[in-house]
């Protein structure tokens, strides 16, 4: 039944990541050595024996991206005060993105990059949440 698991996962699962961890499990099934598993995905031997660990632990669930995992983001819609900030300071400078920009990594007390602001702009419009134009 795990076999099945496994490669339903590989087939259908959206996360690369978690599609990875699948083929692995099976390609070591079927004999493949941690040294050549680690070359053929491009990690660390460490992290194909956590990966094992993990799959001995919980099954196919512990190859699974979990909750609260990776890097968190600069700025979110959700956050008030991001928003509040943000619709400030573009407001105050409409043709100049680059000083928004600056006063909003002061007053938030963070660095980004442009492309950063441009995709929490891009979401603030498109979530309907956007005060500035409207």
């Amino acid at each position: 039944m795990l076999i099945q698991d496994l490669e339903k996962i590989h087939k259908d699962s959206k996360s690369y990541q978690e599609r990875n961890r699948c083929q692995c499990i099976l390609l070591s099934n079927q004999g493949y050595q941690v040294q050549k598993l680690a070359s053929i995905f491009q990690v660390s031997q460490l992290s194909i024996y956590k990966w094992f660990d993990r799959f001995e632990k919980t099954g196919v669930v512990g190859l699974k991206n979990q909750k609260g995992k990776g890097r968190k983001p600069i700025l979110t819609t959700s956050n008030a005060t991001h928003v509040e900030v943000v619709e400030n300071s573009i407001e105050k400078e409409k043709q100049q993105l680059k000083l928004a920009k600056r006063e909003i990594e002061a007053k938030l007390g963070t660095a980004m990059s442009e492309m950063t602001l441009k995709r929490f702009l891009k979401k603030l419009t498109t979530d309907g949440n956007v005060s500035v134009n409207g």
